[in-house]
């Protein structure tokens, strides 16, 4: 790798396998949880999709709190091995027992509550591990990760639930959590958050900083907007969670099926994280993550078709077109927000958009016996009309500059910091 490239930096590379090799874990372990909870009597889909992603709320904003107040690294390290204990119980109690529904959804809701920790506390790393200029890269490296990740777990998993079984495959994402740990361990001190959050100095600081991370999500226009954008589209493709593993068993593509579909997409993801991740976005981050939020709600319409051909292509484009939009916004993000804090910005912010993948679970259960076609135009529509409506008003004003200190935004007093970056574009 060239040196002007994050992966040239060695603690930055061995976190990012690290959370490769974990995020591909996860989503083996997710399409083995599926096929479990389909293989079962009593098994609810829904139930499980919602459990896995709902308690992200309740866990989402102490992970900020922990993230932005310990070594992140140690904090990370330590929510691998916990979570890699309860998914190890799954084999340990198919080896002596059989597995219960009940014990699948509270294996989801365990991961759904410390989630967040991993979610949040990479990026929060990140400005410790590479140098100003590397952020944007590096940012889509993140993004790449989590779809090479994706791409990896899902394929193998469709594979493994096919060949050897949903529980060996469960038993590759125990091992993933003990990777993830080891390589944080093994950077030394780099990525720890040693210094106490930079806010306000009056009351609010005193009170906690939380509270001024949310303010300035709500009244800051480039956090405010792509936020709610993201929370809807996220919904879509919470709605997708309880309608592809269906669509998969419609096109007869056996018990493996729901996971080379996940593959398409994460296929997409990691096109985009390559391309995105060679050299910086030359053209204006605002108005690139409207346009491909639009993209990726029409890419959707796809499954309208009921083709193997057609399901593919649209998911690959979803992947395509959603991934860029994570990576833009991290870095627009990172610009408004001091590095000391990252960890309750992204909690913040991260813990709103992945608590409503749950409501898109509810949504396809509730449209399911509406048939295809009006759950396609619905998870297009709540994924795209939010982009339409928010994205003129985000698209208008340019990007920052970007040598521009991404120290600036909470310094001092919350409506300072919110007026001097609105002029800034951020």
């Amino acid at each position: 790798m060239s040196g002007s490239t994050p992966l040239a930096v060695r603690p930055f590379r061995r976190v990012w396998v690290g959370f490769t090799v974990s995020a591909a874990g996860d989503a083996a372990s997710w399409i083995a949880l599926v096929s479990l909870c389909l293989g079962s009597a009593r098994g609810n889909l829904a139930v499980l999709a919602a459990l896995y992603t709902a308690p992200v709320a309740v866990g989402g904003l102490a992970a900020g709190w922990v993230l932005d107040r310990f070594d992140r690294r140690v904090v990370i390290a330590l929510d691998s091995v916990v979570r890699g204990a309860v998914f190890a119980s799954i084999p340990v109690t198919a080896l002596f027992g059989s597995i219960t529904d009940v014990q699948l959804y509270l294996v989801a809701a365990v991961y759904g509550f410390l989630k967040m920790i991993s979610l949040a506390g990479f990026p929060s790393l990140i400005p410790s591990l590479v140098e100003k200029g590397l952020l944007e890269q590096a940012n889509a490296l993140e993004g790449m990760s989590f779809g090479l990740a994706s791409l990896a777990g899902a394929a193998l998993s469709g594979l493994g639930v096919a060949t050897v079984g949903a529980v060996p495959v469960i038993v590759f994402d125990t091992a993933s959590y003990l990777v993830l740990a080891v390589s944080l361990l093994s950077i030394g001190g780099a990525g720890t958050s040693s210094r106490k959050p930079q806010l306000s100095t009056g009351p609010a600081r005193r009170r906690g900083g939380t509270g001024e991370i949310v303010k300035l999500a709500i009244t800051h226009p480039v956090l405010r907007s792509t936020t709610v954008m993201f929370a809807l589209f996220n919904v879509g493709e919470g709605c997708l969670l309880v309608f592809l593993p269906h669509r998969a068993v419609g096109l007869g593509l056996g018990a493996g099926g729901y996971g080379y579909l996940v593959a398409a997409t994460t296929g997409g993801e990691m096109l985009a994280g390559i391309v995105l991740a060679r050299r910086p976005w030359r053209w204006s981050l605002r108005s690139s993550i409207v346009a491909a939020q639009l993209a990726g709600s029409v890419s959707i319409l796809a499954l309208l078709v009921p083709s193997t051909l057609a399901t593919v292509a649209g998911l690959v484009l979803l992947g395509v077109f959603s991934a860029p939009m994570t990576a833009w916004a991290q870095t627009l993000r990172m610009r408004v927000v001091p590095p000391a804090s990252h960890g309750r910005l992204f909690a913040v912010l991260r813990t709103t958009m992945q608590g409503t993948p749950p409501l898109g679970a509810g949504l396809g259960a509730a449209l399911a016996p509406h048939g295809t076609t009006v759950t396609v135009l619905a998870v297009a529509a709540v994924a795209g009309v939010p982009a339409l409506l928010l994205g003129p008003g985000l698209a208008r004003s340019q990007d920052p500059d970007p040598g521009e200190d991404p120290s600036h935004g909470l310094e001092g007093d919350a409506d300072e910091a919110m007026s001097r970056s609105d002029g800034e574009h951020v």
